[in-house]
């Protein structure tokens, strides 16, 4: 706030004083300033409540943006998640299409050897002895679950 170091009615007593004593113009002016001084003073104080409610309205819409920012910001996060997690589970999807397709073609091929073997001269021990070679070689892999 503008701190006026005169006072307004210590002002209209100069000017009442100064007329008494016949300076009607001094007096005239002294009692303009005075007016001025309270229109002033009037003024100031409008702008400072001005100033005030703004500051205040401004630190709310500063808290609610960043309350909107927060949210935002967590709604871009729920977005990536939910995108993302879609997104992994069409690449897991594929990759295990993929990998069916990968296994029914290795056992085609397997299949292919034992019934090639079946359809030849081959004896029961030249076909053991194919399919023992098949598991060495990790071309067939058993698995066994004991409950």
């Amino acid at each position: 706030m503008i701190e006026l170091k005169t006072n307004p009615d210590y002002l209209d007593q100069l000017a009442a004083d100064h007329i008494l004593d016949g300076r009607d113009a001094t007096g005239g002016d002294l009692k303009a300033a005075a007016l001025d001084h309270k229109n002033l003073q009037e003024y100031a104080e409008r702008l400072e409540r001005n100033v005030q409610q703004l500051s205040a309205e401004i630190s709310e819409k500063s808290r609610v943006l960043g309350n909107a920012e927060t949210a935002m910001e967590q709604m871009q996060d729920a977005i990536i998640a939910v995108v993302g997690g879609a997104i992994d589970a069409r690449i897991r999807h594929h990759l295990e299409l993929n990998r069916v397709d990968d296994l029914r073609d290795e056992l085609d091929a397997l299949a292919e050897r034992v019934e090639t073997l079946e359809g030849s001269d081959a004896n029961s021990d030249d076909i053991r002895e194919e399919v023992r070679e098949m598991i060495r070689d990790g071309e067939i892999v058993v698995n066994i679950d004991y409950c």
